[in-house]
This record gives structure tokens, C-alpha cells and sequence, in this order.
């Protein structure tokens, strides 16, 4: 498998293998304590032999520190060795999720990729030290202690074998339902951490509305049907200690009464009966941690799933064997494009979109809601690929391009911004990581960031909260603006990107783009039609269509669909 689990044991492998030998030395070791009381019984105390007993107490202290110390190294290494291939999990997740288009980001959700991260790597790390320390020892021991209870008495031990082979059928029966049980589990575990997340980080909405009451409520039913769903698995695993008590006492039974009736003909002395009897102890006793670890690896099995269904998702696009790394201009073409997202048949949200722009042009693009704006500017920076026609950037197809390339030359601020924990210079470094202080002071120019920026104490080195709480809408666009501004690209994309800003500040922030960065392109989705009059050219889409592309002027004369947007925007300024 390309990129199992098991590859990410790297440079824990000598533990992997270590862990397993000691403790597989560590039952050997015990299996032989129970043949010892065998001689002391029948050497010793029956023939009042002092130093039988001595000797042979003596051969068993000396195994029982043995298998100790043996067990304390092997859980030692194994403890190393899960933690280890955690941590590795936990980096090859990040990197594969890194690597995810949108397209790979929309099929799993985010909180099914933090569940994933978190408690999915959680369960296979002590899935990973349970197998270290229990799935080789055990049956090991037991097949070693079968063994010596056949030498001890072969007939005997045919009731010890009944008993264990009956508990393996019946546990295995258990285990299997509850492993189907555990994957629905943890597909309600993911929608209640998603209820969790979209709580948390839309707290001022559900605050603003009023919802904290009906919010708990349906986290409760969410809980609820999680509770309920480990409930039932629990109730079903809860079924192994009774089956195990049960064949314990059915055995001992069966193994004292058939026992007692060897002993009383001969065929059997009183150490073989004691030896067999702590055999069968120490069996059912390895048979119980078996069963416990299946219940922990019942649980990690559809961990194990999904982690690995992300390891093994190739991103939907990937960069080409030989890919164009430069950018010429930032000139931009659809050639009758259509786009849907997902697979299958949807409809299409782009229909036959068939348009050129110019290097260094100021585009509008304007429409209704769900008009597909958004959808738009994603096939530009290549977050999705289309499903048919071509889109052309600087004289290539986009799939030509390295991902990096796109990256560098093409910007994109959103209506939604993300800053992140850290200082003002930090956030604006994700555009340029070896920008100057010049470089800074243009970007926050161009941006209208330069004045509350220098009202700050610290300046640059302000620190910004996770978010960015402690700063006005504003201030985080226009925080947003500089750091796309600073690495200086072909082409920007505002996607709504100035909706918090009052419209002097918009005006100020388009004419210094216009008039200092004239060689970039720069396409501008707006609500307001109004900001994108003086636009070199405006599009308008209309359902995924291109209604018309051209000056403001030429729109009023041609687009009905334009006319009716600026009639709108008039009627609410009236308004206001």
C-alpha cells in the first residue's frame, strides 16, 4: 500500500521489533513457573524435601524477576514505539491534507479531518501498544502453555482446549459486530465535533440571534446519539466477561473432577494436578487480556479505516511532470468553460463561459446571489479544475502551471478574512517571507493599513489574537489586502474582499491600485455595483452565465440584467 499506516513507523522499527520479543520472552518465561510448582509439590512437600522446595522456589523467583524485567523493557519500548507512529501519523495527515485540493476539503469536512487527527490517531496509538504488548505474547503463551498441559496430561488438557477454542469462536463473533458498530459510531462522533466547531467559530451569530438555548439543544441530541451509539457497542462487548467467567468455571470444574479421578488410578500425581490447574489459570488469564484487546483494537479498526482512507486519497489536481514556473503577464481567457462541483451529474454551476481579459485590466464582476462569482475566480488560481473548455493565465492552461507558480502571481483576499495568532508583521510575511521594511510600508500604503498600523504601540510587531478578535472588520481586510499586496502578483482577486470598509476607503484603496500596480490585473467581485463603475470593464454573471462584459456605460445600453443590478443598488441608497 502506497501510504499505509505501518510506513509510518520510520525510525521506530527497532522498537517494534524489540517491544514484541521481550514480551514474547516475558510469557515464555511464566509458562514455566506453573512446571516448577509441578516438582516442589510433588519433590518437595510430598517427600518433605526442604531443599527441593528451596531449589525449585529458587528456579522460580529466578524466572518471575526474569519475565519482569522482560515485560518492564517491552512496555518501555512499546510505549515509545505507539507514541512514535502517532506523532509520524499526525505529520503525514497534516502534509496529506496540505496537499488536498478543495475538491479533496469538500468530501471529508473539516471536522471529520480534526476527529481524524486527534481522536482516530489517539485510538490507533493504543491499538499499536496493545498489539506491542498482548497480540504476540499471548498466543504465544497459550499455544506454549497448551503444550505442557498435553505433557502433564494429554487428556486432561483436552478439556482446556474445548474451552478456549469455544471462548475464540464465540469473542470472535462479538468482536466482528462491534468493529460495524464502532464505524457509525465515529460518523455521528464527526457530526457532533462539527456541530462543535461551527458553534464555536460562528459564537457572535448564535449570540446575536439569541440561539444559545436552541443551540445546547441540538448539541444534546447530537451527544445523545453518540452516547447511544457507544452504548450499544459497549452493551455488546459487554457480553465477554460473562462468556470467559462462564468457560473459567465449566473448565475448572471439569479439569478438577476429571483430575481427582487420575489422581485416585495412578495417572496422575498432585504437583501434575496443581501445575495444570495454575496452567489453566494462566490461560484463561491470557485468554482475558486477548479479549481486552480485541475490545481496544475493536474500537481502532475503524480508525484505522479512516485515517487511512486520507493517506491513500490522491488531491484531485496535481502539478504536471514538466510544469510552466513562470508567470508572462497576467492576461486571462475562457475558452467556453463549464464547471460542477463533486462528481457525477450535477448541474453545472459555470455553463459555456467564454471570455478574455486583459493584462493589467480592473474588472468588475458583478450578479445576483448564487450567480457563481466565487465559483469564477476558483477556476483562475486552479482551486478546482474544470470539467470542460480551458482556462488560460499568462498564455498557459492553469494545469500547466506548478502549484507554486499559481500561488505566487496570483492573489486572493476573501470576504471571509483569516489572520492568524502571531503579530501584524507575521500575518503580512505569509506573502512575501523575506519582505523588507519597505516592502511593508508599501503594502500597508496600498492597503489604507499604514495609519491604524502606526497608531499601534508596537507597530508591526502588534500582536493579533486568534482571528484576528482584537481588530475591526476593516482592519483584518485591509490586513488581508497588504499581505496579498505584498508579494506583489500578476493578478489579484478581491472576492467581496472590501465590504467592511466605508466607501471613501474602497475608493482610496481602487485608485491607488490603478495608478501604482498598472501592470496588474486586478478582477474585483463586488455587491456594490457602484464601486466598479470606473472599472476598465465589468462582467456580470447571471446563473452561471456571462450576461455582459464591457464598460459601465456600454452595460446600461445592453444588459438587462445589469440595469436591473444598478436599479437595485439605486433603490437602496434611496433607501438609506
Amino acid at each position: 500500500m502506497k501510504n499505509s499506516i505501518l510506513q509510518q513507523v520510520k525510525q521506530y522499527k527497532g522498537l517494534f521489533i524489540a517491544a514484541p520479543i521481550l514480551m514474547i520472552a516475558s510469557g515464555l518465561l511464566e509458562t514455566m513457573i506453573p512446571l516448577m510448582t509441578t516438582h516442589i509439590v510433588d519433590d518437595g512437600i510430598q517427600q518433605n524435601n526442604i531443599s527441593e522446595v528451596l531449589r525449585w522456589g529458587g528456579f522460580m523467583l529466578i524466572f518471575a524477576v526474569s519475565a519482569l524485567i522482560c515485560a518492564l523493557i517491552g512496555n518501555v519500548y512499546s510505549a515509545k514505539a505507539s507514541s512514535g507512529l502517532a506523532a509520524n501519523l499526525r505529520d503525514a495527515l497534516f502534509v496529506r491534507v496540505q496537499k488536498f485540493s478543495f475538491a479533496n476539503l469538500d468530501k471529508y469536512g473539516v471536522s471529520s479531518l480534526v476527529t481524524r487527527q486527534t481522536t482516530d490517531v489517539t485510538n490507533i496509538q493504543t491499538a499499536a501498544q496493545t498489539v506491542l504488548t498482548q497480540f504476540f505474547k499471548t498466543p504465544v503463551a497459550v499455544v506454549y502453555s497448551l503444550i505442557l498441559t498435553i505433557q502433564l496430561n494429554g487428556k486432561l488438557s483436552l478439556v482446556l482446549m474445548i474451552g478456549v477454542v469455544i471462548i475464540g469462536v464465540l469473542l470472535t463473533l462479538i468482536i466482528v459486530k462491534s468493529i460495524k458498530m464502532y464505524r457509525q459510531v465515529y460518523v455521528d462522533y464527526d457530526k457532533l465535533n462539527q456541530r462543535v466547531q461551527e458553534n464555536v467559530t460562528g459564537i457572535r451569530v448564535v449570540k446575536s440571534f439569541a440561539r444559545e438555548k436552541k443551540e445546547c439543544d441540538g448539541f444534546d441530541e447530537s451527544a445523545e446519539t453518540v452516547r447511544r451509539g457507544f452504548v450499544k457497542v459497549e452493551r455488546l462487548l459487554a457480553l465477554n466477561n460473562p462468556i470467559m467467567m462462564l468457560a473459567l468455571e465449566f473448565c475448572f470444574v471439569g479439569i478438577a473432577w476429571i483430575g481427582a479421578q487420575f489422581i485416585s488410578v495412578g495417572d496422575m500425581t498432585t504437583g501434575d494436578l496443581t501445575g495444570f490447574i495454575t496452567y489453566a489459570f494462566q490461560i484463561m488469564s491470557y485468554m482475558a487480556m486477548l479479549v481486552l484487546s480485541f475490545v481496544q483494537l475493536a474500537a481502532s479498526f475503524a480508525s484505522i479505516r479512516r485515517v487511512q482512507e486520507i493517506l491513500n486519497d490522491e488531491p484531485t489536481i496535481k502539478d504536471p511532470e514538466n510544469p510552466v514556473s513562470e508567470m508572462n503577464d497576467g492576461a486571462i481567457a475562457f475558452e467556453h468553460v463549464s464547471f460542477r462541483y463533486g462528481e457525477g451529474n450535477g448541474k453545472n454551476v459555470l455553463e459555456d463561459v467564454d471570455l478574455t481579459i486583459r493584462s493589467g485590466e480592473m474588472v468588475g464582476i458583478v450578479g445576483a446571489t448564487g450567480s457563481s462569482k466565487t465559483s469564477l475566480i476558483n477556476l483562475i488560481s486552479r482551486l478546482y479544475d474544470v470539467k470542460e473548455g480551458k482556462v488560460i493565465v499568462g498564455g498557459h492552461d492553469v494545469r500547466e502551471y506548478s502549484a507554486d507558480a499559481l500561488t505566487q502571481n496570483i492573489a486572493v483576499v476573501l470576504q471571509k478574512n483569516v489572520l492568524f495568532s502571531g503579530t501584524i508583521r507575521e500575518n503580512l510575511e505569509w506573502g512575501k517571507s523575506n519582505a523588507t521594511e519597505e516592502d511593508f510600508a508599501a503594502a500597508a500604503r496600498l492597503a489604507c493599513a499604514d495609519g491604524f498600523i502606526a497608531e499601534k504601540e508596537a507597530g508591526l510587531d502588534s500582536v493579533i489574537e486568534q482571528g484576528g478578535a482584537n481588530l475591526s472588520g476593516g482592519q483584518r481586510q485591509r490586513l488581508c489586502l497588504a499581505r496579498a499586496l505584498i508579494k506583489k502578483p500578476a493578478i489579484l482577486i478581491l472576492d467581496d474582499a472590501l465590504s467592511a470598509l466605508d466607501t471613501a476607503t474602497e475608493s482610496k484603496i481602487r485608485t491607488s491600485l490603478r495608478e501604482d500596480m498598472p501592470e496588474m490585473t486586478k478582477l474585483i467581485i463586488t455587491q456594490r455595483v457602484g464601486s466598479v463603475q470606473e472599472a476598465d470593464r465589468i462582467l456580470v454573471l447571471d446563473k452561471g452565465r456571462v450576461s455582459g462584459f464591457d464598460t459601465h456605460e456600454n452595460l446600461l445600453k445592453t444588459c438587462a440584467v445589469y440595469r436591473e443590478l444598478c436599479a437595485a443598488a439605486e433603490g437602496r441608497e434611496a433607501a438609506s
